[in-house]
């Protein structure tokens, strides 16, 4: 119990840190470029001009922790996690694994897993990454004592061996499909660095921390001695923290800003009719809406015809087109359509003729009423209960919407206190069995605690190898969750930024991370 509190804990802040994109602080108009934003240049011997690439990247608000084992928030991993930091590999654009520290790897059998390390990787502080500072990041993150949120993905880790200074041998206690998803979160860090970090991130990537001036920017430079330092173009990058939108598109237009993380899709909008703006998105969504339904707390949810009839209610088209501007895509599984393993599941399609049948044939054949709890800010989830609570009316169905600050949020989340919250969530790795660790688990406590087979196929997808045997066991889960709705998928959204059009080279992973190492401002 205490664990899927702990991870509904850590889900519900990189949520909430998602949906207050657009929100927070004023942020001044930095459209008049500043000193620290002009393209610098210097003279060579010669007397010749050579003139510095500097990128500034705007993002959503501050960060204030560099410690990638404390530090779970989205706009931190997005930002500093891939580019000042480094993993043995991370996920790609279409969700292939990709080396970065790590040369290749083996896996011997299903407990083993055997990675040769690139020779003479450097960290930020000079010092050669080796084998033993890859054994104390995974010791490091899966100890107790320093109570990572990367801790989850490594407790099936029995013991890390150093083979020789560049090979570690990784044994597992149980089988683990997903295991390389969680190597993909973890940042290797210099052992005897982990005390600073939260003030002085020291990795190996192609930016290296330079300053942090609160609320004002965070300024790293090219790392010259990174690994694949040949491929880097930019000199400079500066993160600047622009909580509003309006100054962010502002600032896009003027030049003074390069790009721009999670707009909302009617500034997105407005970037595509902008002369020197571009949209940029990940290849497959990145985000799915849906509505977690407390079946313990209301008795009308408990009867499979009612939801039934809510769902035919829920004309996800219309959202798609209204809220989303086509942006989106209408599912009815509970995984992302870019996750292994996805069923195109056909669920219950809008039509209120069929919802008020239904609802005729149960004891709420004169309708009850229930309570949506939408957090404050998210003003796309708004949309999407106004749309919804307008059909159900037309069947006799009272949804009230209570927009609630992130406090009340947060306790009616935890505490399955809610009738029906609206909630979002991010792609989860490319295996089914950490977007059902993450997501789905820690609602067996609660309102998936009476569907039959769900907690036991759970687990099996989790220990099983055999793929024949996983695609069946991912393919059951996923009519479960549409057939007893402990929640209803809505659609799942891109993730969305805007760029100036010279900017080439941002690579955007389905999960969420962003990639500057290539970026080019041509």
């Amino acid at each position: 119990m205490k664990m899927r509190k702990i991870v509904s804990l850590l889900l519900a802040l990189a949520l909430v840190l998602a949906l207050f994109a657009g929100c927070g602080q004023k942020s001044e108009d930095t459209s008049k470029t500043s000193d620290s934003q002009k393209t610098d240049s210097s003279s060579t011997s010669d007397g010749s001009k050579v003139t510095e690439k500097t990128l500034v990247y705007g993002m959503a608000g501050d960060i204030d922790d560099f410690d990638p084992f404390s530090n779970q928030t989205l706009r931190f991993i997005k930002t500093l996690g891939y580019n000042c930091y480094e993993s043995l590999l991370h996920i790609d654009e279409d969700m292939n694994y990709e080396m970065d520290l790590a040369e290749s790897y083996e896996h011997p059998d299903d407990y083993t897993y055997i990675f040769k390390l690139r020779k003479g990787v450097k960290f930020h502080n000079g010092n050669t990454m080796t084998a033993e500072d890859v054994k104390f990041s995974i010791e490091r993150a899966k100890d107790p004592n320093v109570g990572s949120w990367l801790g989850a993905y490594f407790t099936q880790v029995e013991s890390v061996d150093i083979v020789d200074e560049y090979t570690v041998k990784i044994n597992l206690s149980e089988v683990s499909p997903a295991f390389l998803d969680g190597l993909c979160m973890l940042k290797i860090i210099n052992k005897g660095t982990e005390s600073t970090l939260k003030q002085k991130p020291v990795g190996t990537g192609p930016f290296k921390f330079i300053s942090w001036s609160p609320n004002d920017n965070i300024t790293l430079e090219k790392f010259d001695d990174y690994w694949d330092a040949g491929k880097v173009k930019i000199d400079k990058l500066i993160l600047k923290p622009i909580p509003d939108q309006t100054v962010a598109m502002t600032n896009l237009e003027a030049g003074s800003i390069h790009i721009y993380e999670d707009l909302s899709i009617a500034n997105a909008i407005a970037a595509e009719t902008k002369e020197n703006i571009k949209v940029l998105t990940s290849k497959t969504s990145n985000s799915t809406a849906l509505f977690e339904v407390g079946l313990h707390n209301v008795p009308a949810f408990k009867v499979p015809k009612v939801m039934a009839a809510l769902c035919h209610a829920l004309d996800k088209e219309t959202i798609n087109r209204e809220v989303y501007n086509n942006m989106a895509k209408v599912i009815w599984s509970p995984f992302p359509s870019g996750a292994k393993y996805y069923v195109n599941l056909k669920g219950n399609p809008f039509d209120l003729e069929k919802a008020k049948a239904l609802l005729s044939e149960t004891d709420y054949k004169d309708g009850f009423e229930f309570t949506l709890t939408v957090l404050s800010g998210d003003t796309m989830g708004e949309q999407i209960a106004v749309i919804w609570q307008a059909a159900l009316a037309q069947i006799g169905v009272n949804m009230k919407i209570n927009i609630v600050e992130f406090s009340v949020w947060l306790e009616e989340y935890l505490d399955r206190s809610y009738d029906m919250i609206l909630n979002q969530y991010p792609m989860a790795g490319t295996d089914p069995s950490t977007y059902c660790n993450q997501i789905i688990y820690p609602l067996l406590s609660y309102q998936a605690a009476h569907i039959p087979e769900l907690a036991e196929l759970i687990e099996q997808g989790k220990t099983t190898s055999d793929e024949a045997k996983r695609a069946e066991i991912y393919k059951r889960i996923q009519e479960i969750i549409v057939e007893y709705k402990p929640v209803i998928s809505i659609v799942e959204a891109p993730l969305v930024y805007g760029a100036v059009k010279n900017l080439n080279g941002v690579e955007i992973n389905p999960v969420g991370h962003t990639f500057l190492k290539n970026a080019t401002l041509d």
